[in-house]
């Protein structure tokens, strides 16, 4: 407790209690603020490594679909695509088409087949 006659120091206003009761909160608001932007900073980073993914897939996508491009602005591949999608021939070539053979379809039971009648039940079969 300070005298009378005596003047408080600047360390004795410092170590108040009021004035550090105003350091914590302050602190508190700082703490909250950092938490907050490191919140952001995770997302943020998060985004960029999926958008970093997205990108190779689409660099990968790009080079798949120039080649592409370039080989079908060639003749042989403008022959493939053409004997792909149609039934074509060039002069004195022949054409097979082969047929799968059908599969044979089980034969269909009726319900009145499969169902026994009530004087059945006592005969052996």
């Amino acid at each position: 407790m300070p005298k009378f006659g005596r003047k408080k120091s600047l360390s004795d206003h410092l170590y108040s209690k009021p004035v550090i009761a105003v350091l914590v909160v302050i602190t508190g608001f700082l703490a909250v603020s950092v938490f907050e932007r490191y919140q952001v900073e995770r997302e943020m980073s998060a985004r960029r490594i999926t958008a970093e993914a997205e990108y190779q897939a689409l660099l990968e996508r790009e080079a798949s679909l120039k080649e592409q491009v370039e080989y079908l602005s060639g003749e042989r591949g403008i022959e493939e695509e053409i004997r792909k999608h149609f039934d074509v021939a060039r002069e004195g070539e022949q054409v097979i088409i082969l047929l799968g053979e059908d599969e044979p379809s089980a034969p269909e039971i009726s319900p009145e087949s499969t169902r026994k009648k009530w004087y059945q039940f006592w005969l052996k079969p």
